[in-house]
């Protein structure tokens, strides 16, 4: 469906001139290129076209969504991961600024899980982890929050504290996105995996991919399942 939706915005904004949503559609249409059509390098060339039309005057408020495609989805395909980390809290930062407050905590979430799978220690990501859930709080961001509260219990899990609270969590939240059929379900999923691989639980982890289905179809061009594609 996503294609369906992204050409013709992009051939809008071709036709008809540029207006705050073409950024948008450059880089969601550099998603799609970057994992579902697995041409990365052109998928990079409509992420950095996306940028170049944020500079135009009167695109500011499209910038924080604009930052949280391209840096999440399209970069890590041809560049260290390491380099998302400081544009996504940039792109936090301009969204509580011009009042895209979902957009920010999505580039908030995209940095978290980043920050995770580039090897920062597990105890000072647990502390910015709670941090996190005490600024989603306040800003009422109920999904978002509930991301990062996967990602805390997986890292708790890692370093051995709180293991069975943490497991009670995350089947209480893949239950409950069982029935809604929400994206949670995918991101416990993922976090669930990950614990196996760590701990080089193979048959476990093999087990959850099976489980899981394809996650990619619901976290499209995003680092984290793409790294578990070799588990098929």
């Amino acid at each position: 469906m996503l294609p369906l939706v992204i050409f013709p915005m992009v051939t809008t904004s071709l036709k008809h001139g540029l207006s705050p949503s073409s950024s948008i559609a450059f880089a969601r249409l550099g998603l799609i290129l970057c994992g579902p059509f697995g041409t990365p390098h052109e998928g990079l060339e409509m992420a950095k076209a996306a940028e170049l039309i944020l500079e135009k005057p009167g695109m500011r408020s499209s910038m924080t969504h604009t930052i949280f495609v391209t840096q999440t989805c399209c970069y890590h395909w041809t560049s260290p991961l390491q380099d998302t980390i400081e544009p996504l809290l940039k792109g936090y930062q301009a969204g509580l600024e011009i009042g895209d407050t979902d957009s920010a905590c999505y580039c908030l979430v995209g940095r978290m899980y980043y920050l995770f799978f580039t090897g920062r220690t597990l105890d000072s990501i647990q502390q910015e982890l709670e941090a996190t859930i005490h600024v989603m709080t306040q800003l009422n961001q109920d999904d978002n929050k509930s991301k990062i509260v996967i990602l805390l219990t997986a890292v708790k899990k890692l370093r051995g504290l709180d293991a069975e609270a943490g497991d009670e969590i995350l089947d209480s939240i893949l239950a409950t996105a069982a029935e809604t059929r929400n994206i949670m379900a995918a991101y416990v999923s993922l976090m669930k995996i990950e614990v196996c691989i760590l701990f080089q639980q193979w048959g476990e982890a093999i087990d959850l991919v099976r489980k899981a289905g394809d996650i990619r179809l619901v976290l499209p061009s995003t680092f984290a399942p793409v790294r578990y594609t070799f588990l098929e």
